[in-house]
């Protein structure tokens, strides 16, 4: 069980701290879902090879939280949102396992779960800046699109939905890829992620980052939170005719909390992180893995 959970956690957390700290550091769009998909494929892959739900709820958990800690070690970026994304779709992808077994459809319910976080993250996240007040503004503004183009103000939660239901499809499709051809499709695709471990492990010998103050500073500048103050100001000082005075008030404390958040997700100790890498021996041997000094093991299989 050790050989298989760090096996797939290497695998993991190659394509996070190097794939994935690229994706994010330049803001591309949905890099976040493709990502979970990502997981999602690696945990059923994992799942297939254990033999009780037990060991394919452990493992899970396991693969998530070892990923979700060396992501810690990102050369760039924020690190407790990936940090908490990544554990929480493991979690999720192990309770679909726990109600539904170590089966395709205990997979199915799982990566569902998981393909979920992606979109309620953020939603999290903007509502602890914004507040309601970005939710009616997004609203307003849609209903005057609508208006304007003759449209039903229903499309719009169609088209949301849509989306959901898209990337669940696609989860399912990802499930059964995962379960059903473990050593064809998978094992070619995480032979080629394996390409970018030198990568991956100079990023992380050679990391270089800005300081949690600079980098919060960034991170309050980048056009989502831009937008939203934006979009929420507009919505102050049209529909709600608020006073000046209001909408100072309020970006002051858009801004502050915005602030601390990103000063917090950034200024995470790594110390911590460092002492919890020294007392597993699953997470230190995941580590060896990924710095090339992985020591010898009587798993062969991993």
């Amino acid at each position: 069980m050790q050989g298989l959970v760090s096996y797939y956690a290497t695998i993991q957390s190659l394509v996070e701290v190097g794939l994935g700290s690229f994706l994010h550091a330049f803001h591309i769009p949905f890099s976040g879902h493709a990502l979970s998909l990502n997981q999602g494929l690696i945990l059923t892959q994992a799942c297939q090879k254990t033999e009780s739900r037990k060991e394919a709820v452990t493992a899970t958990n396991g693969i998530s939280i070892i990923t979700a800690i060396l992501k810690s070690l990102s050369p760039i970026g924020k690190r407790l949102t990936p940090m908490l994304a990544i554990s929480m779709q493991g979690f999720l992808f192990s309770f679909g396992i726990l109600l539904l077994g170590n089966n395709i459809l205990g997979m199915i319910l799982g990566i569902s779960l998981l393909s979920l976080w992606g979109f309620a993250q953020p939603l999290l996240f903007a509502y602890l800046f914004f507040g309601e007040k970005l939710f009616l503004a997004v609203e307003k503004l849609w209903l005057d699109i609508a208006e304007k183009l003759s449209l039903s103000p229903e499309y719009g939660l169609r088209i949301l939905i849509g989306f959901v239901l898209l990337k669940v499809l696609l989860s399912w499709v990802v499930a059964f890829i995962g379960w059903k051809y473990p050593t064809w499709i998978t094992e070619k695709y995480f032979t080629k992620i394996m390409k970018y471990k030198d990568l991956t492990t100079k990023s992380l010998k050679n990391k270089k980052s800005l300081s949690a103050t600079r980098g919060a500073l960034k991170d309050l500048l980048n056009p989502w939170m831009i937008l939203s103050m934006a979009l929420t100001i507009a919505f102050m000082l049209l529909t709600e005719k608020s006073d000046y005075f209001q909408v100072f008030i309020y970006s002051l404390r858009v801004i502050a909390i915005a602030y601390l958040v990103f000063f917090v997700l950034r200024a995470f100790p790594q110390s911590w992180i460092k002492k919890v890498l020294t007392s597993f021996p699953t997470l230190s041997k995941t580590v060896d893995r990924l710095l090339d000094r992985e020591p010898e093991s009587t798993d062969q299989q991993y």
